[in-house]
């Protein structure tokens, strides 16, 4: 009989299909989100071996980590020697070892080659063995400055361990999101299809401003460019996002972010990114403004009287890319609004060529069911030569296959 937990595994994707990790639990306060990381690793695929140390076994019941991960969590190592078998050169070792919480106190002790508890003994050997490993440090934020620590940190970099460092709040190193925890997961197991590329994304609204208050807008989240942007970080790449205002962020793991307002502010900050970077590929993801106020006022227009609105053609980033880089790979999306397929696609193309784009993607942003604010879309991709794929899911899963749909057409 499949344990009840089981039942969540690829729930919300298959990167980690066949993957092994183990999940490492250290005795920090955090450790009570720890069976909510092990699970959502389990949505994406990956089995879970939970190993907790004998404090962390004293501040949450193992019990809770077979509940969470249809395992049975290592916390002793006893006759089946657990070190070895999962994290040695046996058939059975582990893809992955995760150490989410994990206080200063086993820092100290990995990265001096102190193994005396179960998550110590497993990482001396997973290091012995070349076994990736990511840890997710949470302590008081004096800790995290302390020079011994800090040395201790920079010894584990030495050795190959990936560190996801904390956010820090109330004086507090606190862990990271559950989602960003697994994504740098997701990153570590990758292919790394795109390493040692540089990839620009655009995405989210743009405003064009009425008066001191007042704009032009539309109701794109930014989800799409968002999802595309983590997809090329997953996949190695060095990516920068420029987004729009949105209610919703990218995600954390994107570190290197900047939020616009203005489609005028959207191009100088793409243009000005061209030519400080050689960017192997751009992703105009953004619903930018086709159109602007012919005049602005800067003040508060009175309601009490009648306002005139006259609109002007926007200027076009797309147009603009090629001529600035003519080697990076172009890809456009372009929404149509109640089209038939065919009629969409000869609109898609001839945007495609006006652009010089090498890709295109199409949607109809008439359904209800897909488009801006859903977290679903229904897409055709297209390439200069008119190789087309139509697909359909949410935009995660969406933004995995237009990449791999550009890099098959390469």
């Amino acid at each position: 009989m499949t344990h009840p937990s089981k039942d969540i595994e690829s729930t919300e994707g298959n990167e980690l299909k066949g993957k092994v990790i183990l999940h490492c639990i250290t005795s920090s306060i955090s450790c009570f989100l720890a069976p909510q990381i092990s699970r959502k690793l389990m949505r994406h695929g990956a089995k879970v071996i939970p190993v907790l140390s004998p404090e962390a076994a004293k501040f949450i019941n193992p019990l809770i980590f077979e509940w969470a991960t249809g395992e049975v969590p290592i916390t002793v190592i006893e006759g089946e020697i657990e070190h070895v078998q999962y994290a040695g050169s046996s058939e059975n070792k582990a893809n992955l070892i995760l150490i989410a919480p994990i206080t200063a106190n086993s820092i100290s002790k990995i990265a001096n080659g102190i193994m005396d508890t179960t998550v110590t003994l497993i990482s001396g050997a997973a290091l012995g063995n070349k076994i990736p490993m990511i840890i997710v440090p949470t302590m008081h934020e004096v800790m995290m400055y302390n020079p011994a620590i800090k040395e201790n940190l920079a010894k584990l970099e030495n050795m190959g361990v990936e560190i996801l460092y904390p956010r820090v709040e109330e004086e507090k190193a606190k862990i990271p999101e559950i989602e960003e925890i697994v994504d740098f997961c997701i990153r570590k197991l990758s292919l790394h299809s795109l390493k040692d590329k540089k990839i620009l994304v655009t995405a989210g609204p743009t405003r064009a401003p009425i008066d001191g208050i007042r704009f032009i807008s539309n109701p794109s989240t930014g989800k799409m460019g968002y999802a595309l942007a983590l997809e090329a970080w997953k996949r190695g790449g060095d990516v920068k996002i420029v987004h729009g205002p949105s209610t919703i962020k990218p995600a954390l793991a994107l570190k290197n972010q900047v939020q616009i307002t203005t489609g005028e502010e959207m191009i100088t900050e793409v243009v000005k990114s061209i030519k400080d970077n050689n960017y192997d590929y751009i992703i105009l993801a953004a619903a930018m403004n086709d159109f602007v106020p012919e005049e602005f006022k800067n003040e508060k227009i009175s309601s009490s009287e009648k306002l005139d609105l006259s609109l002007v053609p926007a200027e076009k980033l797309a147009d603009k890319i090629k001529i600035l880089s003519p080697e990076t790979k172009l890809a456009l999306f372009k929404a149509v609004y109640q089209k038939e397929e065919d009629e969409m696609i000869d609109i898609a193309i001839q945007r495609m060529q006006k652009a010089n784009a090498d890709f295109i993607i199409a949607n109809d942003v008439s359904l209800k069911e897909f488009g801006f604010e859903s977290d679903s879309n229904k897409i055709t991709i297209l390439d200069r030569n008119k190789n087309k794929e139509n697909l359909e899911g949410t935009k995660r899963t969406l933004a995995s296959q237009i990449f791999d749909f550009v890099l098959d057409y390469e």
